[in-house]
């Protein structure tokens, strides 16, 4: 009895100091599949991201992770339902940072505090894009087209994409129509079908750019597209237009915070590790490579990204 009561005091102070794991703090798993849902439609950027997660997540953790297309207004029509998800960490989005700082501001069923924020993947490459063959090699040669009478069709993928379109020609004194897509996949799909002459994109673009079969116009960036290094921005215009949203992974608001941790500590693992496909997959389309962030800092980032947003639409109504 002595030496069991001596081992417990053994195995007491070991828990005590953290060398042996309580299953109370041990770490999270998920208690069935993880539902995947992607904002976006099948074959752009964050659809190819998501499904190369989900198979790097499941060969690391073990855990089986399920892909869902759920496309539509930037993100908006996933997000929509993924505040009512149960907030157990079984169902997330994976979207653009838009979906949570900008869709709120216009569709009244979405609010920044429906949702807990995991981890940022990768930064993006937005920009004005056109087909090579139009001739235009400049935001100015879009603008000379259209005051010369060029209607001009602008493939836009959500709302924030159609505002800066609108805000663009409010600044140019020139009229824009809008042809709403699925995706900067689906904007580079009218444009070569040439439903549009101009087009949104977030990195959709780049194959097509290094073909020679479109062309950047602008970058919707701090800074030029690495596919443009030397091109203007929106502020080299005169704009305080920011279009470039990080990718996003989130859940409904409410998960826990081991759930939430967990996750964003499995993607932040593999993404920091410049063999697998997945990161390889960025550091080519979303140069210069993965953008990991999280926590607080996060929740602070999209929300300053949110009263910047509010300011766009605000010159919009002036």
């Amino acid at each position: 009895m002595q030496k069991l009561f001596a081992g417990l005091q053994v195995f007491a102070g070991l828990l005590a100091i953290g060398l042996i794991a309580s299953p109370a703090h041990a770490e999270w798993q998920p208690e069935g599949p993880i539902k995947l849902w992607i904002g976006f439609g099948a074959g752009g950027g964050t659809d190819t991201q998501g499904r190369a997660l989900a198979e790097q997540i499941e060969k690391m953790r073990g855990w089986r992770v399920i892909p869902e297309n759920k496309a539509g207004a930037g993100g908006a029509v996933m997000a929509a339902q993924l505040k009512d998800a149960p907030a157990d960490g079984q169902t997330i989005g994976f979207a653009i940072a838009s979906t949570v700082d900008f869709s709120p501001l216009t569709n009244e069923n979405l609010s920044i505090d429906d949702f807990t924020y995991i981890t940022t993947t990768a930064g993006s490459q937005a920009g004005i894009i056109a087909r090579t063959d139009s001739g235009w090699k400049t935001l100015d040669d879009l603008v000379a087209a259209a005051k010369s009478g060029t209607k001009i069709i602008w493939a836009n993928y959500g709302a924030m994409t159609a505002a800066a379109s609108e805000a663009i020609a409010k600044k140019f004194g020139i009229t824009v129509n809008q042809l709403s897509a699925k995706g900067g996949q689906g904007s580079m799909n009218a444009l070569i079908a040439k439903d549009a002459n101009v087009a949104w994109s977030g990195g959709a673009h780049r194959a097509l750019v290094a073909a020679g079969e479109l062309v950047i116009l602008a970058s919707a960036e701090n800074k030029p597209l690495a596919q443009a290094p030397n091109g203007k921005t929106l502020k080299d215009y005169g704009m305080d237009v920011v279009i470039g949203s990080p990718f996003l992974i989130f859940g409904p608001k409410g998960m826990p915070d081991e759930a939430r941790d967990a996750i964003a500590k499995t993607v932040q693992e593999i993404l920091s590790d410049p063999k697998q496909k997945v990161t390889e997959y960025i550091s080519k389309r979303y140069p210069p490579g993965p953008v990991l962030i999280s926590g607080a800092e996060l929740d602070s980032l999209l929300k300053s990204n949110l009263e910047a947003n509010r300011k766009l639409l605000s010159a919009l109504e002036k």
